[in-house]
């Protein structure tokens, strides 16, 4: 029996749906995942709720069936919500979703649900009940309010025919004896079962490859081209990933002194960098939230007031079950002053939370405005390409950067127990939800202080290792 969910596993990657059939998944879910997951289920508890409630109202007479499951000669499905009218004796299908709009993958799950169904009923209409991203938390969750439904039947039967092919191709995967010409994914890090997709994955190898897009690693690797290094001069790249191809193959990185020196002079002092941790969840705990909306509990900041001068250290955590944004924003604004640059790694994210925060408290909204006029996003250097080694294996991001750049290994990293940032987010919330010990309570308290500081250590050392490239 072929489920949507075999389905869904099908389109991520056929072998991955033979992998979990044939015990051979080797990653677990991660904590986030986790959470994320739990998420889901409390909105999806919600969202049927919400439709049994508005549907006795609006469709007196017809009757509403939750968790219906519908079969076709081997293929099954369950809807959500399943709404039948005996007079037209038709169903609408109701399919409830975490997510803040429609999306592709929604469309197709639904078609595959209407399939099944047209076997043996007629169906009427497909929906998708997804959250209001519009909604704001008051006390109360007003589920009128806080769900949006579309209307999805026309894209749905634009769909079938594709999917109908689609769901016996992965049923032939499904009932396959071995994993012998079944296609692997292209996403070796976040592959569930790298033996099977990835075998032998030489190092430095075409996934490493900036923003290589799956057409052209799947083309690559037919052509039995896996090592970066091997990819001919001719092959159609863009030019930062010809280039990283070409500092692959001399070993050497790129470095664009001049650009570099450019970009550090738009600095000025006091220099102040900066990182955020924060929290998000469907369903907003906190007054005043929209669903997914950022929720900033903790900073870390180091200050360093001029050229020759010592850098300084501030932080701060909130640890109780309040909105965090006054406690915090007044305590930085003491440590946040004057006209000096704000260095941050990838500025949309810290920008985006200080624009959320002005909104939210408009006793911060001038000064919150002029610490967003200054930041300055270090990863600019690395992202325009003036700084590409090969050891960054295609990637810009603090952690991939920092052990090359400043080489120190960030073993700091690997030894906390808090070492990312879905790890902080799911800490902090136990932490304040009184999930924690008290014990527990001070342990989590000091791990993200510590996390949360390396990030911003590891800016202001990047920042010293490229003064000092130029300089010399």
């Amino acid at each position: 029996m072929l489920t949507k969910s075999d389905f869904f596993v099908y389109l991520d990657a056929p072998l991955h749906l033979w992998a979990e059939h044939n015990d051979q998944i080797e990653k677990s879910p991660s904590a986030y995942d986790l959470q994320f997951f739990e998420q889901g289920k409390e909105i999806e508890k919600l969202g049927k709720e919400y439709l049994h409630n508005l549907l006795k109202k609006t469709a007196p007479g017809s009757k509403i069936e939750m968790e219906k499951t519908f079969n076709d000669n081997g293929y099954e499905a369950r809807a959500d919500v399943a709404l039948f009218d005996p007079k037209e004796h038709k169903y609408d299908i109701y399919e409830i979703k975490s997510s803040t709009s429609v999306k592709k993958e929604h469309h197709y799950d639904v078609a595959f649900q209407c399939l099944v169904v047209k076997a043996t009923a007629a169906i009427r209409k497909a929906f998708v009940v997804h959250v209001n991203r519009e909604y704001v938390w008051e006390g109360d969750l007003d589920l009128d309010k806080f769900f949006v439904i579309e209307d999805v039947t026309e894209v749905v039967k634009g769909l079938e025919s594709e999917v109908s092919i689609g769901r016996e191709q992965a049923r032939q995967v499904l009932t396959s004896s071995s994993p012998a010409g079944i296609i692997g994914c292209v996403k070796p890090e976040s592959c569930p079962c790298p033996a099977l997709c990835h075998p032998h994955l030489p190092d430095h190898s075409i996934f490493d490859i900036p923003r290589l897009n799956e057409q052209k690693a799947r083309d690559l690797k037919s052509r039995g081209i896996l090592v970066m290094a091997e990819i001919p001069e001719e092959y159609p790249l863009s030019d930062l990933q010809r280039m990283q191809v070409r500092l692959q193959k001399s070993g050497k990185p790129s470095i664009d002194f001049v650009a570099i020196k450019k970009e550090l002079s738009k600095l000025r002092y006091p220099l102040y960098f900066l990182d955020y941790e924060t929290y998000s969840s469907g369903v907003p705990f906190l007054n005043g939230y929209k669903p997914y909306q950022h929720v900033v509990f903790q900073y870390s900041l180091y200050m360093v007031p001029h050229a020759d001068g010592e850098a300084e250290h501030y932080e701060y955590l909130v640890t109780e079950t309040k909105d965090p944004g006054v406690d915090l924003l007044t305590h930085l604004a003491k440590h946040l002053e004057g006209d000096g640059s704000v260095v941050v790694w990838n500025k949309t994210f810290e920008t985006g939370r200080n624009s959320e925060m002005a909104e939210r408290y408009p006793e911060f909204r001038s000064w919150l405005g002029g610490v967003n006029s200054r930041i300055y996003d270090l990863m600019d250097v690395f992202e325009k390409g003036y700084y590409v080694h090969p050891d960054f294996r295609g990637s810009v991001s603090i952690k991939s950067v920092f052990p090359v750049l400043v080489q120190e290994n960030p073993s700091s990293y690997a030894t906390l127990p808090i070492s990312k940032g879905g790890q902080a987010m799911i800490a902090w919330w136990q932490m304040v939800n009184g999930k924690l010990s008290r014990e527990e309570v001070e342990e989590t308290r000091q791990n993200l202080i510590r996390y949360c500081k390396l990030d911003t250590e590891a800016m202001l050392k990047i920042w010293k290792a490229l003064e000092m490239l130029v300089k010399d």
